[in-house]
């Protein structure tokens, strides 16, 4: 497979990728939770909740649109670059904000006493903070040997 065919399916996963994450947390999520927030914690606690879940959505929309650049130098035969590394860092940076927004939340959750009527949410919001913190070391261990191995290849370059 060439780099422009690669980079081609990378960018259609993304845009798939933005496009599901977009629907789940603007119209899945706020339909599904709103009865049983709203019966536990009340409008505002609801409100708060979608508020929460939108603005952790930024950090992951962030996170694709590094992707993107990452896809656009993989086009252009440029994989291992600076610039990956770069981006890859930011990536694990904005999914390190995530993971503190849902261990925030869930520190809220118990101290407001959610967990009464609303125990069910304890697991998503978990399972949000271990994707998180996956996303978190997975890419920071990729900007790492991605910088390596831009340094490896700027040095075989002035080698030659």
């Amino acid at each position: 497979m060439k780099q422009t065919e690669m980079s081609g399916y990378l960018k259609m996963i993304t845009i798939g990728v933005g496009v599901l994450l977009a629907a789940f947390v603007f119209w899945f999520l706020p339909l599904v939770l709103r009865e049983p927030l709203i019966d536990t914690a009340g409008e505002g606690g609801y409100r708060g909740t979608c508020g929460l879940i939108w603005l952790s959505a930024v950090p992951a929309l962030m996170c694709l649109v590094h992707f993107w650049g990452i896809c656009e130098s993989i086009r252009k035969d440029q994989s291992f670059s600076r610039e990956n590394a770069g981006r890859l860092k930011r990536m694990s940076q904005y999914m390190l904000i995530d993971a503190v927004l849902y261990a925030g939340f869930l520190v809220w959750f118990f101290l407001a006493g959610w967990y009464q009527g609303a125990a069910w949410l304890i697991f998503p919001v978990l399972l949000a903070i271990f994707i998180s913190v996956t996303l978190v070391v997975l890419c920071a261990a990729l900007s790492h040997l991605v910088q390596k191995a831009s340094e490896i290849q700027e040095e075989q370059e002035l080698t030659i």
